[in-house]
């Protein structure tokens, strides 16, 4: 059976998750991963969120009854809200537990943080024991970002899924900031070294240079070899989500919703010739 493959909010720019649920079908996909942004907080992308931090149970249902009037269902949250070693960041983070739970996902996307000096690891563990814990009371795995801090790399990831050694806390992996975020790193070997961890995936093309914001239409950069990347996944049992995650070129023009969508369904196409449907 095919891993479920789904589409980040974000990849939709400006015209964010209402525009994702409405479009996602055309595409040929049935699933998303929504954004739950932090309350007052511009979004990078420039979308109106449908849910934050501060969102209610009726502010849930609400969406809930989106998605069903257009037959999509969640793969995931995305809860990525800022640094956990900093306790006001943990309890924003316990607040979209909260909403992704009632929503019905299994798995979140968040940040795992940042330390300074060695000296406050300790600090920032107990913290992301804190959010494992709360997540496993949700029913809710907590898969960290491919981001900077603690999991940059393969070593990092590698590092905290060990000392962390919690069933609730495992990796987000994405193959574009594998190498926007690392000068000397190999998307394949990357993987290789924490597959057993992988919960989440993101799918995100790029020309694998450093600091090169170029995250268009899968199979357009062509830096990534998504058709390795599925069979080390497969390899591993990994049922998914898939997540593609396109967030464009540094210094485009904005894109028209048809030019968002069209990346997304080209996307979806060049994976189906990779065999992620089969």
């Amino acid at each position: 059976m095919a891993a479920l493959v789904s589409c980040l909010t974000n990849s939709y720019g400006r015209f964010g998750p209402i525009a994702a649920i409405e479009h996602i079908h055309d595409a040929g996909l049935s699933h998303l991963e929504l954004n739950i942004k932090n309350h007052g907080v511009p979004s990078f992308f420039k979308e109106t969120p449908l849910l934050t931090n501060a969102s209610t149970a009726d502010n849930v249902e609400q969406v809930k009854d989106l998605l069903k009037k257009h037959h999509v269902k969640l793969s995931s949250c995305n809860i990525t809200s800022g640094n956990p070693l900093d306790p006001e960041i943990v309890s924003i983070t316990k607040q979209k537990l909260d909403l992704a739970h009632l929503l019905g996902v299994k798995l979140v996307v968040g940040g795992a943080g940042e330390i300074e000096q060695e000296s406050q690891r300790e600090d920032l563990y107990k913290n992301l024991r804190e959010i494992g814990d709360y997540s496993a009371s949700k029913g809710i795995t907590y898969c960290f970002e491919t981001h900077p801090g603690i999991c940059v790399n393969a070593a990092g990831m590698l590092r905290a899924m060990q000392d962390l050694d919690h069933p609730h806390l495992r990796l987000n992996f994405d193959t574009g900031n594998i190498n926007y975020y690392n000068k000397h790193a190999n998307v394949l070997e990357s993987l290789h070294e924490v597959v057993h961890y992988v919960k989440h995936v993101h799918l995100k093309d790029s020309y694998c240079k450093y600091k090169d914001w170029n995250f268009t239409t899968l199979g357009e950069a062509g830096g990534v070899d998504f058709l390795k990347v599925r069979f080390i996944l497969e390899d591993h049992n990994f049922e998914g989500p898939y997540s593609l995650e396109i967030e464009g070129i540094e210094g485009e023009p904005e894109l028209t919703l048809e030019e968002h969508h069209n990346r997304v369904k080209q996307s979806v196409l060049y994976l189906r010739e990779c065999g992620f449907f089969e």
